[in-house]
């Protein structure tokens, strides 16, 4: 499946989407606002968007560089993909985003563009601490630019914006925004940064103390509209085991990825989650 993102994610959800949909269907929430309060390359979201299965979408990151970029992708389009398009991937270009980003003090289209600059070039999409793909030398069997065609960005780009008047977008704390739409006509889609490894790979990584306000301010409501992804440790299963249903779901990789990711996948008991296996996740 063609990522409906122009981010790279590490632990991104977009081969959730069938399983995503299959909740909708089931529990008739396909005419409510999709939420994401940790929102990262938000490709689930996107994917379900566009192919109609939900109304509108809320995107939401407290991150400073991510909610850049997407009010960039939404608020100034024409102009981000321009800069796209003109800004080849080089190892001088990636210095300078580097600083840009590490300074943070620029415009937000600017910090907007060096984040997801460096989202394209780095290892594995990894922001913060990530180095160019290929190395500082360009020594290896990729290079900078491996994960930087401009055409096929632009083109995710301006479907975006092509659905812009159907996307919201905020930079507010997750679980008060969970707290808040826990009560509205929406689904709550949560998918927040890695229990463990979180430091490693997201630029917001949450410490114990709110892993544990986040499954409080779940099990205190009553709403059965909302899923939970996370990654299969016994801290994870200790904080929502007896009140909510853990299920394990596998992702499946291309054979030349010698490994098979097994996470959780948390609802409500009430909530009728159909048992599904998909091309991009199987859940049991």
């Amino acid at each position: 499946m063609q990522s409906a993102s122009p981010l790279r994610y590490p632990g991104g959800k977009a081969s959730l989407t069938s399983v995503l949909r299959g909740v909708l269907e089931a529990n008739n929430f396909g005419n409510r606002l999709f939420v994401e309060p940790f929102a990262g390359g938000a490709g689930a979201s996107l994917s379900l968007l566009f192919q109609e299965a939900v109304p509108r979408i809320h995107l939401n990151d407290l991150d400073a560089g991510i909610f850049a970029f997407w009010w960039s992708a939404l608020n100034r389009s024409e102009q981000f993909a321009t800069m796209v398009r003109r800004t080849p991937a080089t190892l001088s270009q990636w210095r300078r985003h580097r600083a840009n980003f590490q300074r943070k003090r620029q415009c937000r289209l600017g910090l907007g563009f060096s984040t997801f600059f460096l989202n394209r070039c780095n290892h594995s999409g990894i922001i913060a601490t990530g180095g160019p793909i290929g190395g500082t030398r360009q020594s290896g069997m990729w290079k900078v630019d491996a994960r930087y065609n401009q055409a096929a960005l632009v083109q995710r780009l301006e479907r975006i914006a092509m659905f812009r008047d159907r996307i919201s977008l905020s930079r507010l704390d997750a679980c008060a925004l969970i707290r808040t739409k826990l009560n509205q006509d929406a689904f709550l889609f949560i998918d927040p940064p890695y229990y463990h490894k979180g430091q490693e790979l997201y630029l917001n990584a949450l410490d114990q103390q709110y892993h544990a306000r986040l499954a409080n301010v779940l099990q205190e409501s009553d709403s059965k509209a909302w899923v939970l992804t996370y990654d299969d440790c016994p801290e994870v299963h200790q904080l929502y085991s007896g009140w909510a249903r853990v299920q394990r779901y596998s992702l499946r990789y291309s054979a030349a990825v010698r490994r098979q990711a097994s996470e959780l996948f948390i609802t409500p008991k009430a909530l009728k989650v159909p048992r599904c296996q998909t091309s991009g996740a199987v859940l049991w």
